[in-house]
């Protein structure tokens, strides 16, 4: 089995099992976990496109992943603002 076609199947498996977490009302789109698995799965589908090239395929997964990314940043950042550390304001 060829390293495309792996990529391939973990990609399904991975992009199916975000799909079917958020149907279920296991994950919400503001879970690490969702994000992560639509980032992953689309990017592995990206790169099985790539070989033998598949323009469609190859740029609408680039562009979920890329999707799956800002949405990794987005909770982190957002987590990041309310988790941050607490700085004692002075008065002067």
């Amino acid at each position: 089995m060829s390293p495309m076609v792996v990529f391939g199947l973990i990609a399904s498996v991975a992009l199916l099992a975000a799909f079917a977490l958020l149907n279920l009302g296991k994950l919400t789109p503001d879970h690490y976990t969702y994000q992560l698995l639509n980032f992953v799965g689309a990017g592995f589908l990206a790169a099985s496109a790539a070989s033998p090239f598949n323009a469609g395929v190859f740029w609408t997964e680039l562009i979920w992943s890329l999707l799956g990314l800002y949405g990794v940043i987005k909770i982190w950042m957002k987590r990041r603002n309310r988790t941050g550390p607490d700085v004692p304001q002075t008065a002067h």
